[in-house]
């Protein structure tokens, strides 16, 4: 039985944080996690794109998990803020954020392992000027 219960962590919690990849084209991002979630934003659907220091914005704190995983240090899925909108946050404990807003007021949230490349790659894209 132990067994059993530490195959069902493994594969909710342990897996999708692995293998979660974004892919940045000229018309799509798209943020994926085995088992979990798959979300798609168009670039035509996003209103502002900026960077920011999370600890210095209280209104973008996850209070509510919707669905994903929630770990110190590691949030994964859908959560609602602080200011009372949905989110899709894929961030670890680092403070900077690529934070998203969609027309439709939902927001992505990332922290990137390497920032300074996602932001030349959104850039080369098209995605921010």
């Amino acid at each position: 039985m132990l067994i059993a219960v530490f195959i069902v962590v493994l594969v909710l919690v342990v897996l999708p944080i692995v293998k979660f990849t974004v892919t940045l084209t000229s018309e799509h991002l798209t943020a994926y996690s085995p088992v979990m979630i798959k979300v798609t934003v168009r670039k035509s659907d996003v209103v502002g794109i900026k960077v920011v220091n999370l600890s210095e914005h209280p209104e973008l704190k996850p209070t509510i998990r919707t669905f994903g995983v929630g770990l110190p240090g590691y949030k994964l899925g859908w959560f609602k803020l602080a200011n009372g909108a949905r989110a899709f946050l894929a961030v670890t404990s680092s403070s900077k954020a690529v934070v998203m807003e969609l027309k439709d007021g939902t927001y992505v949230i990332i922290t990137p392992k390497d920032l300074s490349e996602f932001l030349t790659a959104l850039k080369e894209l098209g995605w921010i000027r």
